[in-house]
């Protein structure tokens, strides 16, 4: 029996780990990854925080391009939009190569943790290909129009420094610690507010498209949808009794 081409591990602090398993492919998205991606991402709706990384040598190699030219193509964005529109905060613990569609995975996801040698490669002109998977869209969203269309018309490799020092990560650490790490920052966001959080995600997606005046008004909305809840009663109490919220809302 093969190995799922997604390894999902449910932890006990609310954190699912979600590995995607194709090392021979340097975990190329073919369409049954593509697929699988998304029922594990749907699987994991549960958990209080999900992350996603690849299983050595590469976080995800991109597009397998034996799927080029086929009918299904069309269908792999899929995964794509399941990790940017999760109920759920996403971390995306980068070991290794994040190239193309697997870059855009990365940027799909809330925070980026790479390892020292990991790598990100717009590579879609390289190879006569108009960048897809939505990289467009988050690309120029994390490190500014300028940054983004050079890095998408001169398909050059970004290492981890300079993502770092570009806002595209969040953090860079050694190699070994990739995953201990984003797991880490998953537990702080699983024992968080979670309503809030979830404000938190949709306004800052909102905040390209609004003017100052309708954000300002969403901004009321949601604060006003909050402050009754258990999280903001307990989150201001435990300010005045000097002590660590207990957030437990889901």
């Amino acid at each position: 029996m093969s190995e799922p081409l997604v390894i999902i591990e449910r932890r006990n602090d609310g954190v699912a780990v979600l590995t995607l398993n194709r090392p021979s492919a340097r975990t190329a998205v073919n369409v049954d990854m593509a697929t699988a991606i998304v029922d594990a991402v749907e699987a994991a709706q549960d958990a209080r925080c999900i992350v996603i990384t690849g299983a050595d040598p590469a976080f995800c190699a991109g597009l397998d391009l034996r799927n080029l030219g086929t009918d299904k193509l069309v269908d792999l964005p899929r995964f794509i939009d399941a990790v940017a529109h999760s109920e759920v905060p996403t971390i995306a613990a980068v070991n290794g190569a994040a190239v193309g569609a697997g870059m855009s995975l990365a940027l799909a996801s809330d925070i980026i943790i790479a390892g020292e040698s990991a790598y990100f490669l717009p590579s879609f002109a390289r190879l006569g290909l108009v960048p897809d998977a939505g990289i467009t869209f988050h690309l120029a969203r994390r490190i500014g129009g300028g940054r983004s269309l050079s890095s998408l018309m001169l398909a050059e490799k970004i290492d981890a420094k300079t993502a770092l020092n570009w806002g595209l990560a969040y953090a860079v650490v050694p190699d070994a610690e990739v995953v201990a790490r984003a797991q880490a920052v998953a537990r702080r966001l699983a024992t968080g507010p979670c309503a809030v959080l979830g404000q938190i995600r949709s306004l800052h997606a909102s905040t390209f498209d609004n003017s100052l005046q309708e954000q300002l008004r969403a901004e009321r909305s949601a604060q006003e949808m909050t402050l009754e809840t258990h999280d903001c009663v307990e989150g201001v109490r435990a300010f005045f009794e000097k002590r660590e919220p207990n957030f437990s809302e889901h």
